[in-house]
């Protein structure tokens, strides 16, 4: 009987240590991109596993406004804010103006490219500017 009762209190006490994990990681992936100044994301229609020379870039600023991250499309003209939804493997972003969330998987090894979609035909690296 004793077992049947340490049952549910094991799987509560997993489901809170597994929930405090994912959420370090968001406030890790939160605090990593509000750190820096400016980002720049990187994308090119290549089968290299990083950038080449063709490759065109966006910015974008990233701020912490209401507990929610929102990233900001640096423009000369204008530009869009948008709320970025953090995952526990990485961010979704989206395009200003076109549909579509490219989702960028988080990679703590790689200083270079904490950011990458490197999947698709289209790949997409985001990396500090500042």
């Amino acid at each position: 009987m004793r077992l049947f009762l340490w049952i549910p209190a094991l799987l509560t006490i997993s489901s809170v240590a597994l929930g405090a994990e994912t959420g370090s990681r968001e406030v890790t992936i939160k605090n990593l991109l509000t750190k820096h100044k400016t980002w720049t994301m990187l994308y090119e229609l290549t089968d290299n596993s990083l950038p080449g020379a063709r490759a065109h870039g966006l910015k974008y600023e990233f701020t912490e406004r209401d507990n929610k991250l929102v990233a900001r499309l640096v423009v000369e003209f204008g530009g869009c804010d948008f709320e970025v939804p953090i995952r526990p493997n990485g961010i979704s972003m989206r395009w200003c103006l076109m549909q579509g969330e490219p989702l960028l998987t988080f990679d703590p090894s790689d200083a270079k490219f904490p950011f990458k979609d490197v999947v698709n035909p289209r790949k997409l690296w985001m990396t500090p500017s500042d």
